[in-house]
């Protein structure tokens, strides 16, 4: 990531009120994916990778559908559960928070927690690591 709004702009584009002592935010759905696009706007994307993992894009680009893989995950890529980079699983720490990955290995259904990862854990919402 080569650049973070700063909490200011973000606080300046919801509203915030107290609820029954307790601070709320509303934001309307437009505001809220325009403030995550300007967010995710400083995460670097992995040009060739991402071009590479995500063939339909690369094919949109050449046809001149879509300006780049960057524009791609600002505009709809984030929003499509794809990934800017390629992410690291740590393998024994998947697992362990993941006990239905674990039993799928076991299987055979999947190979790896990685592999996981990468198909269906990112779109799911799993961290692939501790924070």
């Amino acid at each position: 990531m080569k650049y973070l709004p700063p909490f200011e702009l973000i606080r300046r584009s919801i509203e915030i009120a107290t609820v029954r002592g307790e601070l709320r935010v509303n934001i309307a759905y437009e505001d809220f994916v325009k403030l995550l696009r300007q967010m995710i706007a400083g995460i670097e994307v992995d040009e060739a990778w991402y071009l590479q993992t995500y063939e339909d894009i690369a094919g949109a680009i050449k046809e001149g559908a879509v300006q780049s893989a960057k524009q791609h995950f600002i505009d709809d890529g984030y929003f499509e559960g794809r990934r800017p980079f390629p992410i690291k699983v740590d393998e024994r720490w998947y697992l362990a928070q993941n006990p239905d990955v674990a039993d799928s290995i076991g299987r055979g259904d999947i190979g790896s927690a990685q592999e996981h990862f990468d198909k269906d854990g990112y779109r799911e919402g799993r961290l692939p690591f501790g924070m």
